[in-house]
């Protein structure tokens, strides 16, 4: 007899994966593949969306065959600052851009200049100004700088939300990913921003619905319940929400660290915590969640590589490091910083990266510190008073030594981790799964 069974698409910046849950949310399969990126129109990295969606049918296609499960409920999760946009027969209408973009400096001057000043701007919209990482933004570009394209344009979909498109053809907008940064809402007013209206956007996106909205469709001679997509780091905050904790803050890591605080009193912004990266997303019903960010998993990518490289140690060698607390302790007494960021706040690091360690082990410790340490900033900026306990979820889960750094970083905090944690793709399948029509967060 078949397993009545929940599939999760969990759409990461890096990998892509999906799950198969049982009604009491365990695993009974899973898949991960990473698809390579292409290049957008101007030779930037894009996403190569097209390749993404094959897989993920190809892979529905095989698990309605399966003889173990019975597919009911499909819903997905996936990375947010991503727009996909539709032509009138609904078909990719342009790249799906990289939030890695920028925006020309001679679009954004205009920009601010109706719309802003910049300083008012972006505590409305919870977000300093993050070039194509506030993806409301891109149609704007378009439409000035890409009016060819633009014209094309019938319907704007957030990613979590295209996925789903892709399976249902039903078009809807929610909170979580309107809410992630994207310049498209004003949380003081608690609808879409003044420009979205000025420059004639809002007709371009679809009716902002629930996130536990479903749409129902037959597949042969199944009837198959699908969910309209979640964004992927407030899915991850979802399944903790949801266990009832009075107070916790979330560190959800992979390629970005977004570091949530969903218990502050005070959910509006000053000018100041902006600038220092504090960020404003939305949970399911609307309201706002006081949030950082920090591009931690990337950083570390880029550095371990290059450790790898230059002591000449196997691939992928430091998963397998035991934590050591006499390496800890040689290097907290270290008073320098050793590494040079691509993407992070450098006002104290060095102008080069100072690999003048005596072997990898250290250097990776290193690295953690420095790492943490900037990690640490991004977490008091959120929080008024540090609670008592931090979740950390994600791909660091599992990371002994960052996990044992964090503990000496917040030492009256209790660290709690899950190893090779799922959280956004639990998140998505609770989504679905329960009614959550009452749950008050």
């Amino acid at each position: 007899m078949k397993l009545n069974c929940c599939l999760i698409f969990d759409i990461g910046k890096t990998n892509q994966k999906y799950f198969v849950f049982d009604k009491n949310y365990k695993i009974l399969s899973r898949a991960k593949i990473t698809i390579p990126k292409i290049k957008d129109e101007d030779g930037h990295t894009a996403e190569d969306i097209k390749a993404i969606v094959s897989w993920m049918k190809a892979s529905f296609k095989t698990l309605l065959l399966s003889k173990k499960f019975q597919i009911e409920k499909v819903n997905f999760s996936a990375f947010g600052a991503t727009m996909v946009h539709l032509d009138k027969n609904g078909k990719l209408a342009s790249s799906v851009y990289d939030y890695h973009k920028n925006i020309e400096a001679d679009t954004l001057d205009p920009f601010f200049r109706d719309y802003g000043p910049e300083s008012s701007f972006v505590v409305q919209t919870g977000s300093k100004n993050l070039n194509f990482l506030n993806s409301g933004k891109q149609l704007y570009w378009l439409k000035y700088k890409r009016s060819e394209i633009f014209k094309k344009i019938q319907k704007t979909l957030h990613l979590p939300q295209y996925l789903s498109y892709v399976f249902t053809g039903e078009m809807y907008s929610e909170y979580t990913s309107i809410g992630c940064h994207t310049d498209l809402w004003d949380y003081q007013k608690k609808k879409y921003h003044s420009w979205v209206k000025a420059e004639n956007l809002i007709k371009l996106f679809p009716p902002i619905v629930k996130t536990q909205t479903t749409v129902i469709k037959k597949f042969g001679s199944r009837k198959i319940t699908f969910g309209i997509g979640i964004h992927d780091s407030s899915s991850a905050l979802l399944t903790y929400l949801l266990k009832g904790e009075d107070s916790f803050i979330l560190l959800s890591t992979g390629t970005w660290c977004i570091n949530f605080n969903p218990f502050t009193r005070d959910t509006m912004f000053k000018i100041n915590q902006i600038e220092s990266g504090a960020t404003a997303y939305m949970k399911i019903d609307g309201s706002p969640v006081k949030s950082s960010r920090l591009f931690l998993g990337e950083e570390h990518r880029l550095k371990v590589k290059k450790l790898i490289n230059h002591f000449k140690v196997p691939k992928f060698y430091h998963r397998n490091l035991k934590f050591d607390q006499k390496i800890l302790k040689k290097v907290l007494k270290k008073s320098k910083n050793y590494f040079h960021w691509q993407y992070l706040d450098n006002s104290y690091a060095p102008n080069f990266d100072d690999l003048d360690f005596p072997n990898f082990e250290i250097a990776y410790y290193q690295l953690i510190c420095e790492l943490v340490e900037l990690l640490q900033d991004k977490v008091n900026v959120i929080c008024e008073i540090l609670p008592k306990e931090i979740y950390v979820d994600g791909g660091f889960s599992d990371n002994n030594i960052f996990l044992e750094i964090l503990k000496s970083k917040f030492p009256d905090q209790k660290i709690r981790s899950k190893p090779s944690s799922y959280a956004c793709a639990l998140g998505s399948a609770m989504l679905i799964h329960s009614n959550l029509e009452f749950v008050v967060f």
